[in-house]
């Protein structure tokens, strides 16, 4: 079956490269059409089974997220080649069995071109968030949402929430939404991972930094977990979605200086292992997710979690028992949590197992794609038939 795959940003760069491989052991033949971004987060890895190219943005992706005042102009232009892209996936169309779509940098513009290649070939899509992050859940952007998820003839939900969510909230007909768990990350196995340091009791907070994440819920946290630990300290490390003033000003008004490590920028790769090696605990206190990769990485990586009981994140630690839980914006409940973990070395231990655990048996990529080329073939009669 030849796949074409689309990720105009190349956004969950290790979700989407495990997956094209995984398709690729499976006989498939696997065209991703993706940004300029992909050839640095590719280096150092071993297996690649796919091509790829960078349709989207080639001229200008890379530019518009370097620092300086020319980056919103490069960030504007870069819309202009958004077109571009979906003219060169209208031209790698004849080639293709299946396409699969990932993400949809700009919805209001994508949504047309999505349709056209639904019209055309079998289309499937990831729904890896129901709803863009950080961004107010109005009538008209559910309608457009609405309107893109009628176009696919499969759509995909990493957790049985959101599977149930785009029947009930969408109007996705149940016989066209399949439930694919978001696979483990273990290509990043494939980087040399240093023996972890030894040092003071470590909560590591990973991933895009912006309001639905939880950061303040942490910070507001910290200080009863450091009565209990006081050597504790807590990594903030992630790329920021909007102003970090806020943050930095609770970190000043709370007197937590000297106990946080704010890291405001992309991390490679290659050093993931290195920074979840080093974490004595993964924070996840988001206030709504469909599914975190963070938590998939952190059970790649063996780690115990204390989470938000919110979305695809209760129904993880729930199957993996790799951690604890608590209510979404709870601090009170979130520092007990974070002291029981840290201050319990076979509690935390028998987490961390199950981590590594469940990223090998339930997170294994082989299943994962089999089930994947299986919905394909359903998609594929889907739009022989005429239905969506």
């Amino acid at each position: 079956m030849n796949v074409l795959m689309l990720n105009p940003s190349g956004s969950a760069f290790g979700y989407v490269h495990a997956l094209c491989n995984a398709l690729a052991g499976r006989g498939a033949r696997v065209r991703l059409l993706t940004s300029p971004a992909w050839e640095r987060d590719l280096v150092g890895l071993q297996t690649v089974a796919y091509d790829w190219e960078p349709a989207f943005y080639p001229r200008t992706f890379l530019r518009s997220q370097a620092p300086g005042p020319a980056r919103a102009l490069w960030r504007g232009l870069r819309l202009v080649e958004h077109a571009a892209g979906w003219a060169a996936v209208r031209r790698a169309l004849a080639d293709a069995d299946v396409v699969h779509a990932q993400w949809l940098p700009v919805p209001e513009l994508d949504i047309a071109p999505l349709h056209a290649v639904a019209r055309a070939r079998p289309l499937a899509f990831t729904a890896h968030n129901l709803l863009p992050h950080d961004q107010p859940a109005t009538l008209a952007r559910r309608a457009l949402w609405r309107g893109i998820y009628a176009a696919p003839h499969a759509v995909f939900a990493h957790t049985t929430g959101a599977a149930r969510a785009l029947h009930e909230r969408f109007g996705v007909r149940a016989e066209r939404v399949t439930r694919i768990p978001h696979g483990s990350f273990d290509y990043l196995l494939e980087h040399p991972t240093p023996a972890p340091a030894s040092g003071p009791p470590t909560i590591l907070c990973f991933g895009f930094i912006g309001p639905y994440k939880g950061v303040d819920v942490l910070l507001r946290a910290l200080p009863a977990v450091r009565r209990a630990v006081p050597e504790v300290r807590v990594r903030i490390i992630g790329r920021p979605r909007g102003p970090l003033a806020p943050l930095r000003r609770l970190i000043a008004e709370l007197g937590l200086g000297d106990a946080v490590e704010l890291h405001p920028e992309r991390v490679p790769e290659s050093e993931l292992g290195a920074i979840f090696g080093a974490a004595s605990v993964v924070a996840l206190p988001y206030r709504e997710i469909a599914q975190s990769g963070v938590a998939i990485t952190a059970c790649t990586f063996g780690r115990a979690l204390v989470a938000s009981d919110v979305g695809g994140l209760g129904e993880l630690v729930r199957s993996a028992d790799n951690g604890l839980l608590v209510p979404p914006g709870d601090h009170v409940a979130l520092a007990q949590a974070l002291v029981r973990v840290l201050g319990d070395d076979a509690l935390r231990g028998g987490f961390e197992a199950s981590s590594r655990a469940y990223a090998e048996r339930a997170l294994a990529w082989d299943p994962i794609a089999a089930t994947t080329l299986a919905a394909y073939a359903s998609a594929r009669e889907r739009a022989a038939r005429g239905g969506g």
